[in-house]
This record gives C-alpha cells, structure tokens and sequence, in this order.
C-alpha cells in the first residue's frame, strides 16, 4: 500500500479524500476506513458498492467545482439507498494537501508496523502461491531459501514490496526464529524433510507461536511426531503442528499450489486473529 500510494500522490494532481468518520449498525467498511480519488483513478476503499460509487461522483465533483474543500455526507444504507448493509454512516470529503499526505503516510506506516509476522521457510511453488496472495494481506512475510538464484529472483519479481516482504538466502535458517516476534506465524516447506523437521524443533521450542505449519502428509506428520518424540518434546506441543496445511475441504484441485495457499492463509488469518 505504502508503494502505491506514494506512486497515486506523484502522478495524480488533482487529489480528494473520502473517509468512514462515523458508523452506526451494520456496514462495508469500519471507522477510519479510506480511500484517495483523482479524476482518473481512486486508490484504496471505503467498502464498495453504491456508498463509493456515490462518494466518488461528489468527490470529483468538489474537484471540478472547487467551490468547497471540504464536504460531509449521511447515507442510510438501506433498500432505498440500494446498499442493505443496515448501518448509518458519515462520509468526509476533503481536498489533499501536503500535511494530509504527510498524515495518510504516517497511517500507512502506522498500519504496517502492526502486522502480524509469517515466516516462510521455503520459497518453492507453494511458497510462491503464498507471497502472492500475501501481499495485499496485513501481514509482515519473512521468506527464507537456501537457494541463491531461487531468492534473487523472488526480490526483483516483487522488488515494490520492500515494507511488507522480506527475503534471505541462509543455509542455516533455523537462527531467524530466534528473533522472530512473539506470536508470529511459521510456514515450513523446504526442500528437505530433516531441515523441516529442525525447524519445527526450534519453533515448539518458543513461548508464544500465532501460527506453525508444515506442508506435507499424514504420513509426514507422523513422522515428525517421531522425531519430536526423541528430542523430549510432548505431543500436546507437537499438535501445535498443521500438517496437512490448509482448511481440509473437499475440492478436486486440493492439491493445487494456489489452492494450498489460499485454504493455508485463511488458516493463518484465523489463527492470528484470535491471538
């Protein structure tokens, strides 16, 4: 987000703000929500359908007319409105200046240091399928490969997302989690089953964990338990560990890397979101 912003407010002269101030019952979007309009392109939501379709035509409006430089707005959304929320909200229009831009910025960056940390330890197809959908998620990835080309070429692929993804290339990857935040979530899909298996021995051996996952079977998992057995840990500890990773829903493509992702994330929100 940090990235595009800063991108609209360079190349867009003309700049609205719209944002949620007030919500009352049910509604798309909560308080503080907000999106920037020019009259070329918007940046961001306040939740769709006709309540944005509506800010934006008087945003552009004000705009156009520059008659005003700030505007507020009631809607009731209901059948009449054709938004069946059943909510009240108050929308704020107001022109961009610099220290909106400076205070947007500020939120922005606000926002992003309370995401909750996934550390990737694996950047293979799977791995790839979760930086994806990722990206636009509040989530701060840490991805972490021993393969030098494989990381290389991840960085320049998604080189504008520096604030939210990090890479390293480390063969001994098991030292990054010793000072990963405390309930942070952990994804274990390497290339190898032993490095998997030490890695997930460092990450039990933490406190607080948001989240902790391994890719690969019944018959993975098994073993894994096996192996936490020698090394003294309890198999309440050891259950900590999805394996499978992913909701276990019935659908043909289930083994899909895109569909392994998206099934996995919704886990991890979940799980990170009761923490």
């Amino acid at each position: 987000m940090l990235k595009e912003f800063e991108h609209f407010i360079k190349t867009e002269k003309d700049i609205a703000l719209i944002e949620l101030i007030s919500v009352k019952g049910s509604s798309p979007r909560e308080v503080g929500a907000w999106m920037l309009v020019s009259p070329q392109k918007c940046l961001n939501t306040i939740g769709g359908g006709v309540l944005e379709f509506s800010m934006v035509a008087e945003a552009k409006k004000m705009m156009e007319d520059r008659s005003e430089d700030k505007l507020s707005f009631k809607s009731n959304l209901n059948p009449e409105f054709d938004q069946c929320c059943g909510g009240v909200v108050s929308c704020q229009i107001s022109t961009v200046t610099k220290s909106t831009m400076k205070m947007l910025e500020k939120r922005i960056k606000n926002e992003i240091s309370k995401y909750k940390s996934l550390y990737l330890f694996g950047a293979g197809h799977v791995g790839k399928s979760i930086i994806k959908l990722g990206l636009n998620l509040p989530l701060k990835i840490t991805v972490t490969d021993s393969r030098l080309d494989l990381v290389k070429g991840l960085q320049n692929q998604f080189r504008d997302y520096v604030d939210t993804i990090k890479f390293n290339v480390d063969a001994i990857p098991e030292r990054i989690i010793k000072s990963s935040p405390e309930n942070s979530a952990y994804l274990v899909m390497t290339h190898s089953h032993a490095t998997d298996f030490s890695l997930i021995e460092e990450i039990l051996s933490l406190k607080k964990i948001g989240y902790v996952g391994m890719i690969g079977s019944k018959s993975k998992k098994i073993s894994l338990q096996k192996y936490l057995k020698r090394k003294n840990i309890s198999d309440n500890t050891a259950d900590l560990v999805k394996c499978p990773i992913g909701r276990p829903i019935k659908f043909s493509g289930r083994k899909s890397p895109e569909v392994i992702a998206a099934l996995t994330i919704s886990d991890i929100l979940e799980s990170l979101d009761s923490e």
